[in-house]
């Protein structure tokens, strides 16, 4: 019982008391006895609805609340299984030795299609940078153990048009392939690729997906 009820039967309480002791009552005080009696019930059963709305409205609230934090605690459960996924197969990968030996480095060949953005990130996740290639025998290395024979992005670019670096220290590049008639192509191809089938580089659009070649310093 509320504590709103609680006091509506003290007053009634009191109400039957005093006229108890009352030795008569005439039909007129009856008639306003009886009436102030429902009065008082009326008015108890007012406050017993509205504290059972509250208490449904509490309850759906809460309801709502418990099922927005399902959702919240399943979004979060399917991200972490989606990072887990990821990592998985990039164990995976190192696992079956892709990471390959050259001249005191190591270069990774990533099999899946990215943009030159996703693969730079990429291989930052796993130790590594996008290769930066310094001249015509680690060009050709690299182009000769691609897992996947396709075109595959490097860590150049020129997000400063005509002003080549490598993402891996800023620093200019020098040995620069170029296929006949790329490597002014505008502000549109800002990312260097190594074209698939020769031995030679384009500036190529970064939003575009391509496998790509990591490099690390430090051999696994």
């Amino acid at each position: 019982m509320g504590f709103s009820s609680m006091i509506i039967l003290c007053i009634i309480g009191i109400v039957f008391k005093e006229v108890l002791t009352l030795p008569c009552l005439s039909t007129d005080s009856k008639t306003k006895f009886e009436a102030t009696r429902k009065a008082l019930r009326e008015v108890q059963t007012s406050i017993d609805e509205r504290v059972t709305r509250l208490q449904t409205d509490m309850k759906n609230k809460m309801k709502k609340l418990d099922g927005d934090m399902g959702s919240l605690q399943t979004d979060i459960k399917n991200k972490i299984q989606k990072l887990d996924k990821d990592m998985e197969s990039l164990v995976s990968d190192f696992q079956k030795k892709q990471w390959r030996k050259y001249n005191g480095h190591c270069y990774y060949f990533g099999s899946e299609a990215l943009t030159w953005f996703k693969s730079e990130q990429r291989c930052r996740q796993i130790g590594g940078h996008l290769a930066k290639i310094d001249d015509e025998a680690e060009n050709k290395w690299i182009m000769d153990n691609r897992i996947v024979k396709s075109s595959h992005w490097m860590g150049l670019t020129d997000l400063k048009e005509g002003e080549y670096r490598w993402s891996y220290d800023q620093t200019l590049a020098k040995y620069k392939p170029w296929y006949s008639g790329w490597g002014n192509k505008g502000t549109s191809y800002n990312c260097g690729l190594m074209y698939n089938g020769t031995y030679t580089w384009l500036d190529y659009v970064c939003t575009n997906s391509y496998q790509y070649v990591c490099e690390s310093h430090i051999c696994y």
